[in-house]
């Protein structure tokens, strides 16, 4: 028996086999261009070209298809430079589901636990007259599942918002969807710099990946990340009245087994520890 994830023979893109996969056209048609160049893999702006030369369409969502196909096809990433290449291997054994499905009474705990209030601003539809919706803290395109634990009350202002700054960094979805749904924050912020080895990454983009929102501060983590003997160097620029900050990492070592969190609280708590001494 093939097992989960693995891949099987490529159907051809005019076959009935990939109708019965794939019953959008639009999919369809990313996925031959993918297919056709298998020999030579593309970025993303190429396959973007390619697709508007079949369909005579300008379709800005062809990074959003890519995606999709992503749970049905094995597509890999080839980072050389700057430039994602993306490669059509095979069919997945069994299709990826990342949506799982929320029922009305996992939406319901969710209003419940959140009092109503929008997690960004806290107004409530009694209060303030803003009409709120059940929003996904990972968004399900950037493989974010369709649970409660991954679900917020955003008022539809804030949602708004957050599916602009989304839109603004759509170019780096392929290094979003990977940092951001680990678990620790540290592993988040440190992925995302991985991934975005050698370029510059603006700290409006870390703060989306560190989903900390009001609740934390993703600068201190990423000093921190100094405590595990990671080299981060950051470039501060004026624009206007805002100073904006851009980080690029330098050097990065292996996670520790327990995970960042436990070995950088222990170095919080005895450099805290030491400090008392010395005023002691």
């Amino acid at each position: 028996m093939t097992p989960a994830g693995s891949v099987q023979d490529l159907p051809a893109p005019d076959s009935d086999e990939l109708s019965a996969l794939l019953r959008r056209n639009d999919l369809r048609v990313v996925y031959r261009v993918l297919y056709e160049s298998r020999g030579e893999p593309l970025t993303m702006n190429q396959i973007r070209q390619r697709v508007i030369a079949l369909t005579g369409t300008n379709n800005s969502q062809t990074d959003r298809r890519v995606r999709d196909l992503r749970d049905v096809f094995d597509i890999r990433t080839d980072q050389r430079g700057r430039d994602h290449f993306y490669l059509l291997k095979g069919r997945r054994a069994e299709p990826r589901d990342r949506r799982g499905g929320l029922s009305a009474a996992g939406r319901a705990r969710v209003f419940q636990d959140y009092g109503g209030r929008c997690a960004w601003c806290g107004r409530t539809p009694k209060e303030d007259g803003v009409k709120i919706v059940v929003d996904h803290i990972v968004p399900l395109d950037l493989g974010g599942p369709d649970r409660e634990e991954n679900c917020q009350l955003l008022c539809e202002e804030d949602n708004h918002a957050k599916q602009a700054r989304f839109a603004e960094h759509k170019d780096r979805a392929e290094a979003i969807s990977k940092a951001i749904n680990h678990e620790d924050v540290h592993l988040r912020i440190g992925e995302l710099l991985k991934a975005l080895k050698g370029t510059e990454v603006p700290i409006d983009l870390i703060n989306l990946v560190a989903r900390e929102e009001n609740r934390g501060d993703p600068t201190r983590r990423l000093r921190e990340l100094r405590i595990l003997g990671w080299t981060v160097k950051v470039r501060k620029e004026r624009e206007g009245k805002r100073t904006l900050s851009y980080y690029t990492l330098e050097h990065a070592e292996p996670w520790p087994d327990e995970g960042p969190g436990p070995v950088i609280r222990r170095a919080e708590n005895e450099r805290r520890r030491s400090r008392k001494r010395r005023a002691g």
